[in-house]
């Protein structure tokens, strides 16, 4: 039973800094570009969003399995992060099948994708790739190209190439054109320094791309890059981890209603620190995080107007790790927050927004080890909020090795 115990509170260690997908390829989209997002950030989003990210370590965004949370930001909107990714091995062990589906969303709203493709091994050293996120209307695929060179025990340094809406101008039936065809270019060095200790470089970039879009009457040049950086280690008696993601993504909007053009900025950075210590038989983990946002100018086709928005969040955490059963944790964590939000708008979509409160929130999640075969674990969560007495939203997570 003890060894049990120690499997299941192993799995708690690690937890995602942000929930979206940092550490894989991230192309361009029309959608994002042109629409951009729908939701108004209140100030508790980033507060929740944070609460419902990963909490179980494995599998780990690199890994093949199901990884899944979901987790409630209001009366009628839901934060989810799904990642189900597997490679079928052929007979010849060089070969491989590939499926990676996922659902999440980003600073321009939601998106899918339902990548299929074939991985090669050569050499043992080499691993090259082609993937699709293929539709029945073809002007809309995107095609991956991948190559990962392999080092050592569980490191490598891999280059992917994305092309989205590889076969628009050809097969669209609209009267919309890629002008300047984006490229998506991602780079990910991971070294495994120990089997304790691990470092993470992810680097998304989409230079310079133009799509003139008659349906929607814009035309819209823009670029985007996203790093993010993961750095975990044990030392002694002590588990570290630490987190940083950036954003930046500018865009020019010419719309069929403007004389001039209309231009966008994002600027995004969050950073954090967490540490756990192991020996003590409630592992007591606290940690701190700051995150900063700023945008400025045409939102895009869904706001419909133009804003300036402006976020700085520092927020401390901190929890425990309450053993029930062989197969059944709880760990109650606390999120202290004070949130600064300025926020004006051009459209009645969104609010304006000056606030400068705390808030706060206390979290249960209820960890259940569902096959020990596989390590799987399903989280429920209930949180309360602590800047008011209310229901602070439920959240389920389920994470399944594969």
């Amino acid at each position: 039973m003890r060894w049990r115990v120690s499997c299941l509170a192993a799995a708690l260690f690690i937890t995602d800094g942000e929930a979206q997908n940092w550490h894989s390829p991230h192309p361009w989209r029309a959608d994002a570009v042109v629409d951009g997002r729908a939701r108004d950030y209140n100030n508790e989003y980033f507060l929740h969003a944070f609460s419902y990210r990963h909490l179980i370590d494995h599998p780990s965004p690199l890994e093949d399995g199901i990884r899944g949370t979901a987790g409630s930001l209001t009366s009628d909107r839901l934060y989810m992060d799904f990642r189900y990714q597997q490679a079928f091995v052929f007979d010849n062990p060089d070969q491989a099948f590939t499926l990676d589906i996922q659902r999440a969303e980003d600073f321009d709203g939601s998106y899918d994708r339902q990548l299929v493709g074939f991985r090669q091994t050569l050499a043992r050293r080499w691993q090259l790739s082609l993937q699709g996120d293929v539709f029945s209307d073809k002007a809309l695929t995107d095609i991956y190209f991948g190559a990962r060179r392999l080092h050592g025990t569980g490191s490598w340094l891999q280059l992917s190439v994305v092309l989205p809406n590889a076969y628009f101008n050809d097969k669209t039936d609209s009267q919309s054109e890629l002008v300047d065809e984006p490229r998506t270019l991602f780079v990910q060095w991971h070294q495994q320094h120990t089997p304790r200790a691990s470092t993470t470089l992810s680097v998304n970039h989409t230079p310079d791309a133009v799509l003139d879009d008659r349906a929607r009457g814009d035309r819209v040049s823009s670029r985007q890059t996203r790093v993010a950086l993961r750095h975990r280690a044990r030392q002694g008696d002590w588990q570290w981890q630490a987190d940083l993601h950036g954003e930046r993504t500018r865009r020019q909007h010419q719309l069929d209603e403007a004389t001039g053009p209309q231009g966008f900025r994002r600027d995004m950075a969050s950073l954090t620190l967490a540490v756990r210590y192991l020996p003590h038989r409630w592992q007591p983990q606290v940690g701190a995080r700051y995150f900063w946002l700023d945008e400025d100018g045409w939102f895009g086709r869904e706001l419909n107007g133009s804003g300036d928005v402006s976020r700085r969040e520092p927020m401390l955490f901190g929890g425990l790790s309450l053993p029930l059963s062989d197969t059944q944790r709880l760990a109650p964590t606390v999120y202290l927050s004070r949130p600064r939000v300025e926020q004006t708008v051009s459209s009645q979509r969104w609010r304006d927004r000056d606030d400068d409160a705390f808030a706060g929130k206390l979290s249960v999640p209820w960890h259940i080890t569902v096959s020990k075969q596989n390590g799987a674990i399903l989280s429920i969560v209930p949180s309360l909020r602590l800047h008011r007495f209310a229901f602070g939203g439920g959240n389920v997570q389920l994470h399944w090795p594969l």
